[in-house]
């Protein structure tokens, strides 16, 4: 982490941000350590610039064969595996085209998702979990991903849901910059410690009501 690094932080999050921003870069450097925020963001809370996005690109859910389609493209980073667990879990792909070209997607499920190969996030099915956030290089700067998840959004609760629920890394000051610019409203922490190969997982109180937590991965889920 640079000088840099630190100085914006300190600009945007104070003095508190630097210490976290340090202390938990020492512990990584000691043992396995993640602390995720989570957060909400329902039509109520979100800043309604973000459902404006460019008229000439079409905001929708792609269908699986589309999907598939845009895959074959190696820059989406969509793999044959991905797919498959994301298929099999009913997970549905949120894209911003400009023209027939997938400009920037991200992913939405009402199942648990893991966040990694031994992690597993559970939540509210009442919620709609987003993940994988892509924007393609050349549209970056739009704030597509923001757009792409204020219409997801607007999607998911027509059909009943309640809202999108998501996660942050603490430490990652762009991405917490971005949600709260957006208006996701914090519900707590989940701090993941490893030691010794077995993971310790403490969740905030606030987490319980939409019972965000994290667990080890089972074997039939790796599967």
């Amino acid at each position: 982490m640079t000088k840099e690094d630190l100085k914006r932080i300190k600009d945007e999050f104070g003095m508190h941000g630097v210490f976290h921003a340090l202390e938990y870069s020492l512990i990584n450097k000691i043992s396995f350590y993640k602390e995720l925020q989570g957060m909400i963001v329902t039509m109520q809370t979100l800043n309604p610039k973000y459902l404006q996005g460019n008229p000439n690109y079409e905001h929708r859910f792609l269908s699986v064969d589309e999907v598939k389609k845009y895959a074959a493209d190696p820059e989406t980073q969509l793999t044959e595996k991905f797919l498959e667990r994301a298929f099999k879990k009913g997970d549905r792909c949120f894209a911003i085209l400009d023209g027939d070209f997938l400009a920037s997607y991200g992913w939405y499920s009402t199942r648990p998702t893991p966040i990694n190969q031994d992690l597993v996030l559970y939540f509210d099915p009442q919620w709609v979990y987003m993940y994988k956030g892509y924007t393609h290089p050349r549209y970056r700067g739009q704030r597509l991903h923001a757009v792409g998840m204020a219409k997801a959004l607007k999607a998911v609760t027509g059909e009943g849901f309640k809202g999108l629920i998501s996660y942050v890394e603490t430490n990652n000051f762009a991405s917490l910059r971005s949600v709260y610019r957006m208006r996701y409203v914090n519900i707590g922490r989940v701090k993941i410690f490893r030691v010794m190969g077995k993971y310790k997982i403490q969740s905030d109180k606030g987490c319980a009501q939409y019972h965000f937590t994290v667990r080890p991965i089972t074997n039939e889920q790796r599967g």
